[in-house]
């Protein structure tokens, strides 16, 4: 077990990239700016719902965002740069790394499944701008479109057909209520699915019931699994946490739990995608220890508007103002941003899924050798899936009840 795990530290830093050292640090700048976006979005989201369950896949909503940022302008781009922390990468350098990440993420691994797709459908009588179309198929290899959205039905079966096929039947009715048959142009898509067996399953005859203290409410019993071993871990000052690495080494699941005096929330406000990379990710080291962690399993259908407007892109949303011109020919704002989302944890690993779908309307709508750890996690926690060659953070969420 334990020449396994060393493996994997040897295999993150062995490993050659296939890619020029321009697109590694694009890559790199990106994972930087998503990874920072990733947390500010769950603040907003834990925020807005205290107490309750948060899963959402930043990735997906940075890349359906993304994507939509090859078609705005002026004032518009700028707050979408800003919410995305993209200010300092140019739109080309963006466009090359999206592109550049997506080939490292899509697992061509047999012992996990990991894929991402994008789509775009348009009305058949909107002037969309034939550049933008050709940056999403190129870098985002988008499956490209027309869609009779005065039917509105039919329009919403077509996308949410494809959310789900996407993601194995786990996201259903992704476009239910985007549409509006009059002003609805296009319709942004960004789908991400993960199935992954841990490299260390846990043992179902030791997951028994134990108390879970949640953020608000009474305490109840819930199944606990359980996992004895040399983990790689941190001690950091207010929280313990652990990585738990998927079959293929290229995925795995950080679970952060905070001190009994401090909280999901305290820990947020200290991270953000440059002091995750430099400070969390690089301050994990072997450890024997034992971790008792939940079976979970969480649902969740965000909209993202207030979250993304309270992050400073406002300007988007606001017809007659946003500018949309490398997109559209005539004014266009967009009318929702909607995550799906599904996660699943038990002994044998970790199913998610997520799909986000942005709508746009034209003008007239809307060294010492550390003593051996115990880490029980019977009470709030932060939990991270991230994939190590991109170092994308793909999935993040609290589970503050059970």
């Amino acid at each position: 077990m334990k020449t396994r795990q060393i493996a994997l530290l040897t295999l993150l830093i062995l490993k050659i990239s296939p890619f020029s050292r321009a697109v590694e640090t694009n890559v790199a700048q990106l994972a930087t700016a998503n990874n920072t976006f990733a947390f500010r979005l769950l603040t907003q989201l834990t925020a807005k719902s205290p107490g309750t369950n948060i899963f959402v896949s930043p990735y997906s909503a940075a890349t359906a965002l993304q994507m939509a940022l090859n078609g705005a302008a002026g004032e518009t781009k700028t707050e979408m740069q800003n919410a995305l922390a993209t200010s300092d990468i140019s739109l080309q350098q963006l466009n090359a790394a999206n592109q550049a990440a997506a080939k490292l993420i899509d697992s061509h691994d047999t012992n996990i499944i990991l894929t991402v797709a994008n789509a775009l459908w348009y009305r058949q009588s909107a002037r969309v701008q034939p550049g933008f179309l050709d940056a999403n198929q190129k870098f985002f290899s988008s499956t490209i479109k027309p869609l009779d959205f005065g039917n509105v039905k039919v329009a919403e079966d077509t996308i949410n057909q494809w959310a789900s096929d996407q993601t194995h039947g786990r996201i259903t009715g992704i476009a239910n209520g985007m549409i509006d048959p009059t002003y609805t142009d296009l319709i942004l898509a960004n789908a991400i699915y993960f199935k992954g067996a841990w490299l260390d399953p846990f043992n179902p005859k030791k997951t028994k019931d134990r108390l879970f203290h949640p953020a608000i409410g009474a305490e109840r019993a819930v199944p606990m699994m359980e996992l004895s071993q040399r983990f790689y871990y941190r001690k950091g000052p207010n929280y313990q946490a652990v990585w738990l690495s998927y079959l293929g080494f290229g995925v795995g699941m950080y679970v952060f739990l905070p001190d009994a005096d401090s909280s999901t929330t305290l820990l947020l406000d200290h991270l953000n995608g440059q002091y995750w990379q430099q400070e969390i990710v690089s301050g994990f080291n072997l450890n024997l220890g034992s971790l008792v962690l939940p079976r979970f399993r969480v649902e969740n259908t965000l909209e993202l508007k207030a979250p993304l407007q309270a992050l400073g892109m406002e300007t988007a949303f606001k017809p007659g103002k946003a500018d949309f011109s490398g997109m559209f020919a005539d004014p266009h704002s967009i009318s929702a941003v909607r995550q799906k989302t599904f996660i699943a944890v038990d002994e044998k690993g970790t199913e998610a899924a997520a799909a986000t779908a942005i709508g746009m309307v034209a003008l007239s709508a809307e060294t010492h050798p550390p003593k051996p750890f115990e880490m029980i996690v019977d009470r709030p926690f932060l939990f991270v899936i991230a994939d190590a060659q991109s170092g994308m953070i793909l999935f993040v969420g609290v589970v503050n009840t059970l």
